[in-house]
């Protein structure tokens, strides 16, 4: 009986290991990122919830998002990040104010502009669910323990298009992110570097 029991652990264990690197969470990841890759350029709406059961925060907010490769803008609460790959400018609409920095792609959050390609590197994946509607609820696993967050479950509907995703952090801070709108739309690269000339008199600090 001994043996059985430890036979019967052993079992599960490689189960688990190998549900991990799921070869169905695979086929779903990369159908929704291949279907965003042919996609030059989109603009899109979302809404972002953070809640802590412990701290008591239960917060949203809403913003707009127009997304190139890896460049974007982001429009939210009163400001306005442009990313052109090389730089970030943040603009403060309220100040009138715009401070610019290098950009690191290692400090990078996760967000509309890298989310459909991260489980390409440095993730273990499962398919946890799959809904009555076709939704199917996808859970990256981090392998670097080093991640402020231990986990990013997905959900992509039937068409493979990402309805939102939920950013678990260490500190019980959870991040909820839900999809609004999506329409693909050309935008020129000068799009996503800060224009001064149509900000009038903008106060300019440069940390590059």
């Amino acid at each position: 009986m001994k043996k059985l029991i430890i036979a019967a652990l052993s079992l599960l264990i490689l189960l688990q290991v190998h549900a991990q690197y799921d070869p169905s969470a695979l086929a779903v990841l990369d159908a929704m990122s291949n279907k965003y890759k042919d996609i030059t350029s989109f603009k899109a709406s979302f809404s972002q919830k953070l809640t802590n059961e412990s701290a008591g925060l239960n917060e949203t907010i809403s913003g707009e998002i127009v997304v190139k490769g890896d460049k974007f803008v982001l429009d939210v609460v009163g400001q306005k990040i442009f990313n052109n790959g090389i730089d970030i400018y943040t603009f403060n609409q309220e100040l009138n104010e715009v401070t610019i920095s290098p950009y690191d792609a290692e400090e990078s959050e996760i967000t509309l502009s890298n989310v459909y390609d991260l489980y390409k590197k440095g993730f273990k994946y499962v398919l946890a669910e799959t809904s009555s509607n076709g939704d199917r609820m996808i859970e990256l696993d981090p392998e670097s323990r080093d991640k402020t967050y231990f986990k990013i479950r997905m959900t992509i509907n039937a068409k493979d298009e990402l309805k939102s995703f939920t950013v678990f952090e260490r500190t019980g801070n959870k991040y909820i992110y839900s999809i609004n709108s999506f329409t693909p739309a050309p935008f020129n690269d000068n799009y996503f570097t800060f224009d001064t000339s149509k900000y009038p008199n903008v106060e300019v600090i440069d940390f590059r």
